[in-house]
């Protein structure tokens, strides 16, 4: 667009006006200098800013080093535990290797625990031998004093208390004898004979243990019986006199018979279990070996069978 006359007056007054380009100049001063203060102020702005995060930076670093600090000793301390811990579990498992060994062979299958308990060692036998010797003894001193009750009781006016005592322990002494005996021999009624056994001996040795307080509590009394009633029991006053000579050898005697009936309380109970898996072992020897049988014949006929149609209705 072309400027008409008007406008291009208006533009040079305004160009050669003196007041108006004095206004002008002193707005562009005052813009120049708000222009470089601003710049002033935004640089020391920067300036801060820059000093504050320098600040901060070497804040965070610090932080960072004392919690990698605090993270190695506490690793450190867990090593520590760990090697501590370990030297323990291993004290721990030295002690008890024996006893992992022995659960890892206790750990068997049914068929090797059967042939094992099949098995009877030499201590089982001689352990049984010795229970058998004196399952013996005690059948004949039991039957000893059935025996001597029996006689001291064919008198008119015999010695009750005698014969009474004689006869009740002889009775129990070779019954329990017979009963250990049929114990032994057969598997009938879980062995039940052995317990009966094992504890009329407990029974027994209580009867020991009361001879041997009478007699050291009050030897006269039974001196003083034997004195009165020597004619009923066969005695007479030097077999009396050779019976209290011998009385600490009669204390000693029975002392050894009631530590023997107790070992054999003991030692049945202990035997009698051993005997009933021994049982229970050869029971189940037997039925595996008749189920292999008779699968072994299942095997050899089915093909007969199927062979042979005669078989067929």
């Amino acid at each position: 667009m072309k400027m008409t006359n008007r406008q291009w007056l208006g533009k040079a007054k305004l160009m050669y006006n003196p007041v108006k380009r004095k206004r002008d100049k002193g707005k562009t001063k005052q813009d120049n200098n708000s222009g470089t203060s601003a710049a002033a102020a935004t640089g020391a702005h920067n300036h801060a800013s820059s000093s504050s995060n320098l600040h901060s930076e070497k804040e965070l670093e610090a932080r960072q080093k004392e919690r990698n600090e605090l993270r190695d000793a506490r690793r450190k301390e867990r090593e520590e535990r760990k090697k501590r811990f370990d030297k323990q579990q291993d004290k721990r498992d030295g002690k008890s290797s024996k006893k992992n060994s022995k659960k890892k062979e206790q750990k068997i299958s049914q068929e090797e625990q059967d042939k094992r308990d099949a098995q009877l060692g030499c201590c089982h036998r001689f352990t049984q031998f010795l229970v058998k010797l004196i399952h013996v003894i005690d059948a004949i001193i039991g039957l000893a004093c059935i025996i001597y009750g029996v006689f001291i009781f064919g008198f008119t006016e015999p010695a009750m208390a005698a014969v009474i005592t004689f006869l009740t322990f002889g009775s129990l002494m070779l019954a329990t004898s017979i009963v250990g005996t049929i114990g032994f021999c057969t598997s009938i009624c879980r062995r039940w004979g052995l317990a009966l056994s094992a504890w009329s001996a407990a029974c027994i040795a209580f009867f020991y243990m009361f001879v041997i307080i009478a007699l050291l509590a009050d030897p006269d009394t039974c001196f003083n019986y034997l004195t009165e009633n020597q004619s009923v029991l066969y005695l007479n006053d030097a077999s009396i006199a050779s019976i209290r000579m011998w009385l600490p050898a009669i204390y000693i005697a029975c002392a050894s018979l009631a530590v023997v009936e107790t070992c054999r309380f003991f030692v049945l109970r202990k035997l009698r279990n051993t005997l009933l898996r021994y049982d229970a072992a050869q029971r189940s020897i037997t039925e595996r070996s008749k189920q292999q049988q008779d699968s072994n014949r299942t095997i050899l006929t089915a093909p007969l069978l199927e062979d042979d149609p005669s078989w067929v209705v």
